[in-house]
């Protein structure tokens, strides 16, 4: 017997909200924000985004991801294409992966019982708690994101695995590495004029200019980070 979302919604939220409750989050349920917890930190604010369907019961949760205020007031400063208003709008920094495991126990679920909710809701408990603590501990310190990009780069793989946005995550990233006072800021820029600068990006570039000319004014708030 198929339940109604509105009664898994609410098994799965007595599960988690006293977690995040006691942890300081504020849950949102509102169209414009969707449905999930936030957590204001200084210049820093955590996301945690679920995707319910309702034609389906392929219901998910968007792992973490954490706004950064000083590269989103660039980023909404410069705007982007076919957002006018982007001033109003909330981006997102750097996102997280969910662990396999959780993939895995996911997939064992089949939101067909009240039951299943709940155990959907422990299981988010244990990503919150774990991996996902983790990787706010690191990722809420700007220096620890621009580590991250350069470990990525040395490996041979891009800063989207980290950073949020299609080619506007070229944007954060540089951005990134200015306000962190990296060493191979210009390297970066040089790196990824070709890239941003292709035809196919044309709808990018007068922002990509802006923002160049806007990072030459822009003094770094962090120290380079030392390598151990």
């Amino acid at each position: 017997m198929s339940i109604k979302l509105s009664q898994g919604k609410k098994e799965l939220f007595a599960v988690t909200n006293p977690y995040f409750k006691d942890k300081g989050y504020k849950f949102n349920d509102a169209k414009k924000t969707g449905v999930g917890y936030s957590l204001n930190l200084k210049h820093v604010k955590i996301l945690l985004i679920f995707d319910f369907k309702t034609k389906s019961s392929l219901h998910k949760l968007l792992p973490f991801s954490i706004f950064h205020e000083p590269v989103e007031n660039l980023i909404n400063e410069i705007g982007k294409p076919n957002f006018s208003d982007s001033g109003n709008v909330s981006w997102r920094t750097v996102k997280d992966s969910l662990p396999n495991y959780y993939e895995s126990e996911l997939n064992d679920i089949n939101f067909n019982t009240l039951l299943s909710f709940r155990q959907w809701g422990h299981l988010i408990v244990d990503y919150a708690q774990g991996p996902g603590k983790a990787f706010i501990d690191t990722y809420s310190y700007l220096p620890n994101v621009l580590k991250e990009m350069d470990r990525l780069e040395a490996e041979g793989k891009y800063w989207k695995e980290i950073l949020v946005g299609g080619i506007d995550h070229l944007f954060r990233g540089l951005i990134i590495s200015k306000l962190c006072d990296d060493p191979n800021f210009n390297m970066k820029f040089e790196k990824w004029d070709s890239v941003i600068y292709q035809s196919k990006y044309k709808i990018w570039h007068s922002y990509y200019n802006t923002l160049k000319d806007r990072l030459k004014t822009v003094e770094p708030l962090y120290p380079y980070y030392k390598s151990v």
